[in-house]
C-alpha cells in the first residue's frame, strides 16, 4: 500500500470542542499540529486526518502542558479551514513503484 503524509504546525490560536462521546462528555483542545495522510486502496487515495494539541483543564482553568489532545473524524467534523489544505496537498496521481537512486 502506498502512503502520503503531510504535517502542519498550527501557530494560530485554534480551539476545538469535540462532539459528545459515548458518555455525553465533550473536551476542548488547543490545536497545535495537524496531520493529513492518504493511503492508496482499491484504486484510489483515501484521506485520514488528525489534529493534535493540549487539553483544556476545567478544574485549573488552563491548557495542560501534559494532557495531550487528539481529534479526528470520530471526535469532530472536519473544520472548514482544513479543506483548503486538503485540496492543496492531496496526491493527484497513482503511486508508482520505483527504486532508490
Amino acid at each position: 500500500m502506498a502512503e502520503y503524509t503531510i504535517s502542519f504546525a498550527i501557530t494560530s490560536h485554534v480551539e476545538l470542542t469535540s462532539r459528545p462521546d459515548r458518555h455525553g462528555r465533550t473536551f476542548t483542545m488547543l490545536a497545535t499540529q495537524m496531520r493529513l495522510s492518504w493511503g492508496w486502496r482499491d484504486g484510489e487515495w483515501h484521506l485520514t486526518w488528525h489534529i493534535f494539541g493540549r487539553r483544556y483543564r476545567k478544574t485549573k482553568n488552563d491548557w495542560s502542558p501534559h494532557e495531550k489532545g487528539y481529534m479526528s473524524d470520530y471526535d469532530i467534523d472536519m473544520p472548514a479551514w482544513v479543506q483548503p489544505l486538503v485540496d492543496a496537498n492531496a496526491p493527484a496521481m497513482q503511486p508508482t513503484a520505483g527504486g532508490a537512486l
